[in-house]
């Protein structure tokens, strides 16, 4: 994974100014993220964030990044079993406008998660587990104006490696005007 990460960063370096010559990069919107995760293990969970409109490589091209967190528990007998990810994600998507101001996106991107588990029971027993993944991501949704300077995305995203879950989630995106 770490090979396919570095050779589309050289492949993204080698292509320059070519392919990107219209990029429009920087902060360009914010906002809340809320959805409903399942994840591979344990039940599934609300999961919240915060996402950030990076602006465009090329005109139908935007890129976007993602703080995201979601907890879950279960009680198994008499011991309790507890769930965290927190996910930096990163992803690119290709829009198509269907309507006026109407948009549907597939994409891909790459996520970090950070994931801890912990394990709680009779007789002080306490085990806590932390690991750190690199997930593939497909997703695809749609974009919608809401009001003035506001828009939503409802969107639909798969994870692939060790963290794999499915997210359906709902951005509200501020748009700053830059």
């Amino acid at each position: 994974m770490k090979n396919t990460v570095l050779l589309l960063v050289v492949l993204a370096f080698l292509v320059g100014d070519t392919a990107f010559a219209k990029t429009n990069i920087g902060l360009r919107g914010i906002g809340p993220r809320a959805g409903f995760v399942d994840p591979d293990h344990g039940d599934g969970a609300i999961t919240l964030g915060v996402v950030a409109d990076m602006g465009t490589w090329t005109e139908n091209l935007p890129w976007e990044m993602a703080l995201t967190w979601w907890s879950a528990g279960e009680d198994v007998g008499a011991y309790e079993r507890s769930f965290t990810d927190i996910a930096y994600r990163n992803s690119v998507y290709y829009m198509f406008e269907v309507g006026k101001n109407l948009y549907v996106y597939p994409g891909a991107g790459l996520a970090v998660h950070f994931l801890n588990s912990s394990v709680e029971g009779p007789g002080n027993y306490d085990r806590d587990e932390s690991d750190t993944e690199l997930a593939l991501m497909f997703l695809g949704g749609f974009q919608f104006p809401i009001a003035n300077r506001w828009r939503g995305q409802t969107e639909l995203q798969l994870d692939f490696g060790d963290a794999e879950q499915t997210n359906v989630q709902i951005d509200f995106i501020y748009d700053l005007g830059r």
